[in-house]
């Protein structure tokens, strides 16, 4: 037998909603206090008189929270996001990193001196100092 875990909203001893996820039962609960809260309000301005009406219009502005506060001014409107239809004719915008090219700096290459020195070659010479001997691989260790 499986063990299921529920997450029972209740409201003044009324049982209101039940959920699976701590998370979606908190949410649930917050906008009910939300709209509890917006209900005094409207039952304050006495505008309302029918209690019905009065419930479900609190319910209504807290289900819709966030364009209640951008109409109030509260919060920025989000930015509409442009819906447009791709075809195969068209280039994206913006560039793919393949096209990226990366060029060096003027400065930034290096050019090798013409060197005389044969690194293949197992006799080594001892420039600049005094005595002119020469030393093979075997003697440098």
């Amino acid at each position: 037998m499986p063990v299921m875990i529920k997450y029972i909203v209740e409201r003044n001893g009324v049982e209101k909603m039940t959920f699976s996820s701590k998370a979606e039962a908190d949410q649930y609960d917050k906008l009910l206090e939300t709209a509890e809260s917006l209900e005094e309000l409207l039952r304050d301005s006495k505008t309302l008189e029918d209690e019905q009406t009065l419930g479900k219009l609190a319910m209504f502005l807290a289900e819709n929270k966030d364009d209640v506060l951008v109409a109030l001014g509260s919060k920025r409107k989000p930015a509409a996001k442009k819906t447009t239809k791709a075809t195969n004719n068209t280039k994206p915008t913006a560039p793919l990193l393949e096209d990226l090219v990366i060029e060096p700096d003027a400065d930034s290459y290096y050019e090798e001196e013409d060197s005389s020195v044969d690194y293949n070659d197992d006799e080594v010479t001892s420039e600049g100092f005094d005595n002119d001997e020469t030393y093979n691989q075997s003697d440098a260790a």
